[in-house]
């Protein structure tokens, strides 16, 4: 009768779990945490969190995909952050789910409560905090060393191709062309 049968008190068990899996030299092999480019517990949250969307309870779906609950919490405060650069970094093997999820766990509550505010609402927190994604209220909205801090980091060349080459080139095409034919009477006018 094996160990996984039960019954064997010989075994070094007693015969009441199975053994665990042992190499050669008789140590543990643990398992890697990334497979196939994945790390195993955010892969196994992530489907999770999916579960959980379905309709299925955090403790149900925690369960079947035999992740732990801090690690589910974890993964869904990084998914709620929209910080979509480390939610892939974190399904790939970078940091851990446990640490990245407490970095952004006040961000994801945060962003999810202000999802829910009104107009005025928002328009309180901008005031606040000077957040906004808006970049015309944003620079509006600047303080003058903030302004002397960004002329210091771009250049007038960036500020002249991006803000006023665009606008020159948009108005030469409103107005008349030069060399039209008013131009050119005006010309031979002040020729007589």
């Amino acid at each position: 009768m094996s160990v996984l049968e039960g019954g064997d008190n010989h075994s070094p068990n007693g015969g009441q779990a199975p053994v665990q899996v042992r190499s050669g030299n008789g140590h543990h092999r643990p398992r890697p945490q990334v497979h196939h480019g994945y790390r195993r517990s955010a892969l196994k949250a992530d489907t999770a969190l999916i579960l959980i969307q379905g309709g299925m309870s955090v403790t149900e779906a925690s369960e079947r995909c035999t992740v732990g609950l801090d690690t589910v919490y974890a993964m869904k405060a990084i998914a709620e952050s929209e910080n979509f650069a480390l939610y892939d970094h974190v399904l790939r093997g970078g940091p851990s789910v446990l640490t990245s999820g407490k970095q952004v766990t006040n961000a994801a509550t945060a962003i999810k409560a202000l999802k829910k505010c009104s107009a005025m609402e928002r328009e309180l927190v901008r005031l606040a905090t000077g957040a906004t994604a808006d970049p015309v209220t944003m620079l509006l909205n600047l303080t003058p060393d903030q302004l002397a801090a960004v002329s210091k980091e771009l250049s007038p060349e960036w500020f002249w191709d991006r803000f006023i080459a665009p606008v020159m080139s948009n108005t030469k095409s409103t107005t008349e062309p030069v060399g039209s034919a008013n131009s050119n009477a005006i010309t031979l006018e002040a020729a007589k």
